[in-house]
């Protein structure tokens, strides 16, 4: 079964996530998934981050200031989501993790961590729910197709509340490069309306080098050139 990716919101200051420290992102994973599932979940966030030139740094004491590198091998990287939500304050029935996306390059410190995109992640067959406020800024909340809470993520910056349309996914071993589950368009086809809709979304789904490459492939369709 694949995943859902949806872009979430961005980083906001304390006063506009719901009170707690600022630029940071609040992620959550039920239980009952198994650690297992749920580190393979918060993976194809990480490697989203990593396609967009960001990091994914750690914040709570226990695991302060360490990148989740997916470059490790996976017991490495499963020992490492163990440390970062057993070092999270304890939530029942949730790994709990927090973590900034600065630049690659960058800490959590540096300017680039703030108005970072946050992402979201479900079951394809799921479904998202998105909301504001409860102390949790901006959030998605990710159900099972049975209309179990399996996933959240929040602390969003309540001002800029984007829920952009989700990117199908098909995991793959090991920290390798998790490909869409669609063939790549036939622009030369689809009309100008057609068009538009597809670069939003790509647009929405956060991914703006992605983004910008398939608008000048569309572009150059359009006006046969």
């Amino acid at each position: 079964m694949g995943y859902t990716l949806f872009e979430s919101g961005r980083t906001g200051p304390s006063a506009n996530i719901g009170g707690s420290d600022e630029y940071h992102i609040d992620s959550k994973f039920s239980t009952a998934l198994g650690a297992e599932k749920a580190r393979r979940m918060f993976e194809e966030k990480v490697k989203k981050y990593n396609s967009l030139g960001r990091n994914v740094e750690f914040s709570n004491k226990a695991v302060s200031g360490l990148v989740y590198d997916m470059s490790l091998p996976d017991e490495e990287r499963a020992a490492i989501f163990d440390r970062a939500h057993n070092a999270h304050a304890a939530r029942d029935g949730w790994y709990s993790l927090d973590y900034y996306a600065p630049t690659i390059g960058n800490d959590r410190f540096h300017k680039s961590a703030e108005g970072a995109p946050i992402f979201a992640i479900g079951l394809e067959d799921g479904r998202r729910e998105t909301g504001t406020g409860g102390n949790y800024g901006f959030h998605s909340m990710m159900y099972d197709n049975n209309g179990t809470l399996i996933a959240k993520v929040g602390h969003g910056d309540d001002r800029f509340p984007e829920t952009g349309e989700g990117l199908s996914l098909m995991p793959q071993a090991d920290g390798a490069p998790t490909a869409p589950t669609s063939a790549p368009a036939n622009y030369a086809d689809m009309s100008a309306s057609q068009m538009n809709a597809e670069y939003d979304k790509l647009r929405m789904a956060g991914d703006v080098f992605a983004a910008q490459k398939e608008g000048l492939a569309m572009h150059k369709a359009f006006f046969k050139k």
